[in-house]
């Protein structure tokens, strides 16, 4: 066997190939590989991020201990690399150059992986669709979805983080984000000058996120989420439920699972979820909540093991309870603070169950009479109204700098606001477990032409501590289509859904369930003006007026999967 989760081999490290693109533009490479003799299976990172940084070293080194050879590339224009960084536009060709020119080498045993983190999982996963013949597997890390389903838009909204992000890989090295006075600004106006503002002078990128707001052609050729029956690779998906780019994960593994070009790819899908934000399995505490020992794991042999069964047909017989199992998916469930494997996710006995919400006298803030419950609401006329001014945003507790937005975090000073509609449950007489995706469904009016809703998911305890599960936005004129905005009538009444991505999560006996719903939540996004005015260069706003339908035959309600006991038995 070449392949071993025990070290056996020395490093040979080869700095700074230089490999030509299709255009003739060259691209950094750093290649390492185990010190004997060949071919290798290769897996390939390549990163915006520079390939100098610690951690990722420290895993390209591991790896190559183990006999599986890593080649690290500098995405085009980034560090070392040639050309112009302009992110997404290139990746697909840039990186099937790459795969190409690894294939050929006599290091390579002719199959590639890859793998990497957050726009790093982007560059993996761009590869996927209709793969070069030698991408055997890929292993991406908290991946970037399409551009507008969250960055540098998240359902029409922009999203704050890129600002932070576009900053960071601003030219050809990563720049000092930490002496922005960030929360200065938070409601900056308009943002399209946002990116003078904190020092990007000459930022075409920055110019044409702002000109490309909708789904239009332009995002549309850089997308693979609609390509899920153009791919034929075994893929193992990674991510935590504080991930702000989650949803790719969430979203892709049962796309590849039901839609894969082949039975064979479908039954070859992976997942593996923990109680990680985007900083995968750095640290055992999320926010305020600290999920215990063994809520971290020994992620470099799950790759391992992926890889060296992909990528040179040999089994690692390891002391890991999912690797050694045939179910498909490794799943952390907070609360419990505990794993568990299933078969297949969303978990096929997890039962669809709707939590709707009600008020007599108003869910106006934590002390109103909002309540969440199993049965539908009977009240004629039953509604909650709330003022929303895009000058005073509902705050969202996060450190901006941080580059993550959500963590578990205490809510209480937010749902002490007359803006945020708030909805609890009763004590709970036992524990529920929640896993799996969760949507918010409203009948709303606003008498703004175009405005967001959002919601989010929250676990009370006993002591009144609120903590954040998770969340979501929607922006309402792009309630049917992110191709094109749908004005509303302030006569009106609509349907709309928020997306709140997943959660897993034991609410125990005690605790309550509670959902809060607003239209901001900044910095997280960016605040809606309530006008008709392009986003990127409104600067006036105005305070719109809106309401929440919760009456028979115009229900709102929250739709999570709740899970059988007998189905956490494992």
């Amino acid at each position: 066997m070449i392949t071993s989760l025990l070290p056996k081999y020395d490093l040979v490290q080869i700095i700074d190939v230089k490999v030509k693109m299709r255009d003739g533009v060259s691209l950094s490479t750093d290649i390492f590989l185990p010190k004997a003799i060949g071919p290798f299976p290769i897996v390939l990172t390549r990163t915006p991020y520079g390939n100098n940084d610690p951690r990722r070293l420290a895993m390209k080194k591991w790896m190559a201990e183990r006999g599986v050879g890593f080649v690290f590339q500098d995405c085009r224009g980034r560090f070392d690399s040639d050309g112009t960084w302009e992110p997404f536009r290139t990746e697909r060709e840039d990186g099937w150059d790459t795969i190409d020119w690894i294939s050929k080498q006599s290091f390579c045993n002719g199959n590639v992986g890859m793998t990497g983190g957050s726009y790093e999982g982007y560059t993996t996963w761009i590869e996927a669709p209709d793969s070069h013949p030698s991408l055997k597997a890929i292993a991406p890390l908290v991946p970037l979805p399409d551009p507008v389903i969250n960055v540098p838009y998240q359902d029409g909204t922009f999203f704050w983080n890129m600002i932070v992000w576009g900053l960071m890989v601003y030219g050809k090295t990563n720049q000092n984000i930490s002496f922005i006075d960030w929360p200065r600004l938070y409601n900056f106006r308009p943002l399209r000058k946002m990116s003078k503002e904190v020092g990007m002078e000459n930022d075409t990128t920055w110019s044409n996120w702002m000109n490309h707001a909708t789904k239009d052609a332009w995002w549309k050729k850089v997308c693979y989420m609609d390509k899920w029956n153009k791919c034929d690779i075994p893929i193992f998906h990674i991510c935590g439920w504080y991930d702000d780019d989650g949803i790719s994960t969430y979203k892709n593994f049962p796309g590849m699972r039901k839609n894969a070009k082949t039975d064979t790819a479908k039954d070859s899908q992976k997942l593996l979820i923990g109680p990680w934000p985007h900083k995968l399995n750095q640290s055992t505490s999320c926010g305020e909540v600290d999920f215990g020992p063994s809520s971290l794991i020994d992620l470099n042999t799950q790759l391992l093991t992926f890889f060296a069964k992909h990528l040179a047909n040999e089994t690692l017989e390891s002391n890991s309870k999912f690797l050694n199992s045939n179910k498909r998916c490794n799943i952390f469930i907070m609360g419990e603070n505990k794993w568990y494997t299933f078969n297949d996710w969303p978990i096929p006995e997890a039962k669809k169950t709707k939590l709707y919400i009600n008020s007599s006298m108003g869910a106006n803030s934590v002390s109103g009479d909002g309540t969440l419950t199993y049965s539908p609401p009977t009240q004629i006329g039953g509604k909650d109204s709330y003022k929303y001014d895009p000058k005073n945003p509902v705050p969202y507790v996060t450190d901006p700098v941080s580059l993550q937005l959500g963590e578990a975090c205490d809510q209480q000073s937010i749902e002490s606001r007359q803006d945020v509609l708030v909805y609890s449950t009763n004590e709970l007489l036992s524990d529920i477990t929640i896993c799996g995706r969760v949507f918010l469904h409203l009948n709303i009016k606003s008498t703004a032409p175009g405005t967001d809703f959002t919601g989010k998911l929250v676990d009370v305890h006993p002591n009144g501590k609120a903590i954040q599960i998770c969340d979501g936005v929607k922006r309402a004129e792009f309630r049917n289509s992110l191709e094109k905005p749908e004005w509303l009538n302030p006569d009106e009444i609509y349907d709309l859904v928020v997306d709140m991505w997943a959660t897993g999560i034991k609410f125990k006996k005690g605790h309550r369930i509670r959902l809060e719903i607003s239209s901001s939540a900044c910095p997280k996004f960016y605040p809606h003006t309530n006008t008709k005015e392009f986003q990127a260069d409104a600067v006036e706003s105005e305070i719109a007026t809106q309401t929440i339908f919760h009456e028979p035959g115009k229900e709102s309600y929250l739709s999570v999967e709740i899970i059988p006991e007998s189905s956490l038995e494992n």
